[in-house]
């Protein structure tokens, strides 16, 4: 991936970015599985709110606010050292995304640094495939069946050795029990999501890619979003880099809002 420009040290894939293909990462976004009409649309969770819409007049000044105040999703994540995830060969990305969200939601709600294995909801989904999906459907399975923590389940291992009945019961500890489910190429939707610090898992179809939106940031006088990838801590700044302008708009994005921290 080249790019010339930098944010704070971060890399910034704009228009002009060219995204190469590399065999050194998995990707593995599939919108094809997502069926007809406008993406399913509404049809497996709570779609946007409207109310929570964020008028574009009040972004600059609420992304500087939370920059000064160092009240980002970044901070919290360098606060409490958690790291990016590593798909490595896995073809999990679709996975990989949504269970660093729920990490992050367990960190905004409880307290808790996780580190979910994303392979013990994509292997099990897919009949232990290595093969592509999208998000929507991942976090369906998070809703529905949890996610087991790397120590009982290794972050890609695709073996059916780790499918026991104790760890489907461990499973269900680390659900999501409400989401939303955003309107493709919806930069309001988004943005306002990410000024409630709310992370959203977006798949990119120019990428073949799915990543996690954690914070908006201004720049250029418009709004753009720094994304955490799972191609670990090594790419990027500490696996993180900024998306503006058309790069910026995913095909394919969901919000985990709120996990069973009581359970």
């Amino acid at each position: 991936m080249a790019s010339s420009e930098l944010y704070d040290g971060e890399l910034i894939i704009h228009e002009s970015t060219v995204v190469s293909e590399s065999s050194a990462f998995g990707r593995g976004l599939d919108l094809g599985l997502r069926g007809p009409g406008d993406y399913e649309y509404g049809t497996a969770a709570d779609p946007f709110p409207p109310e929570l819409l964020i008028p574009r007049t009040e972004w600059q000044s609420r992304i500087q606010e939370m920059e000064q105040t160092k009240t980002r999703i970044s901070d919290l994540i360098r606060k409490r050292n958690s790291p990016c995830k590593n798909q490595q060969s896995t073809n999990y990305c679709w996975m990989n995304s949504p269970t660093r969200c729920t990490e992050i939601v367990y960190m905004q709600q409880s307290g808790k640094v996780l580190n979910l294995s994303p392979a013990s909801g994509a292997a099990r989904y897919t009949n232990f495939r290595n093969v592509g999906g999208w998000g929507r459907d991942a976090l369906l399975w998070i809703t529905e069946h949890g996610l087991n923590e790397v120590s009982d389940w290794p972050a890609n291992a695709i073996d059916r050795k780790y499918d026991t009945p104790e760890n489907r019961k461990k499973a269900m500890a680390h659900r999501i029990i409400e989401w939303t489910e955003l309107k493709p190429r919806n930069m309001e939707q988004l943005i306002s999501m990410l000024l409630r610090r709310i992370p959203v898992a977006c798949g990119f179809n120019y990428w073949g890619h799915e990543v996690t939106a954690i914070d908006p940031v201004w720049i250029d006088g418009a709004a753009a979003i720094r994304i955490e990838n799972s191609w670990g801590m090594t790419w990027g700044a500490s696996g993180m880099a900024i998306l503006q302008g058309s790069k910026a708009l995913p095909d394919d994005a969901v919000a985990p809002r709120t996990a069973n921290v009581t359970e």
